[in-house]
């Protein structure tokens, strides 16, 4: 009887341990991880000494520059507007987006598509592949921002080429418009194109 006893507390005590570790790694599930993609890009176009094409556009008026950020943070800092995308990764906000994957209509491209059903900052996050989601070629999304002041709305798109066996950055654009309350509208644009020079 005892042996019993100890053979149901050990089985239950597996349960509750599987259980609990089952639920901590859906807990850590992400719907797409952003800031691990930026982290890896940042690095490799640092190690690579990538040269950024940076165009903005401000109403009519327009400038161009070339740089070469020095390190890795320098990198982060310049693709920083990408990291607000990594809101629907929020434990309260997961359970507020739909998570769907199907072919791209335009290209060869599979799509993993994640669309918000409630009023949140990205309204959606589309990451296009090709075959196998290491094989990244696009990602794009809508971000809208809202308070007592402006109300903006950005489109934010990053292109990737393979490099050996991994996705490298190649270009990225932020199209977007805010609109003052007592105020006029501003349209904008901000983009790069990465080269290489190793």
């Amino acid at each position: 009887m005892r042996n019993n006893i100890w053979k149901a507390g050990v089985l239950f005590f597996y349960a509750v341990l599987i259980l609990s570790c089952s639920s901590r790694e859906e807990h850590g599930l992400k719907l797409y991880a952003v800031d691990s993609l930026l982290s890896a890009q940042a690095r490799y176009l640092s190690k690579n000494k990538a040269i950024l094409q940076k165009s903005s556009r401000l109403g009519d008026a327009q400038d161009e520059v070339f740089i070469t950020p020095k390190d890795s943070a320098a990198w982060k800092k310049e693709l920083e507007i990408f990291a607000a995308l990594d809101i629907v990764n929020k434990p309260l906000n997961r359970d507020l987006y739909r998570l769907e994957r199907h072919a791209d209509g335009k290209s060869n491209l599979m799509v993993k598509s994640i669309t918000s059903s409630a009023d949140l900052p990205v309204q959606y996050l589309r990451v296009y592949y090709q075959q196998t989601p290491d094989k990244l070629r696009k990602i794009e999304a809508e971000y809208n921002e809202s308070n007592s002041l402006y109300n903006s709305v950005r489109v934010l798109t990053m292109e990737f080429q393979q490099v050996g066996s991994k996705p490298v950055l190649t270009s990225y654009s932020i199209e977007g418009g805010q609109k003052m309350f007592m105020g006029d509208s501003v349209v904008y644009g901000i983009s790069g194109k990465l080269t290489l020079s190793k």
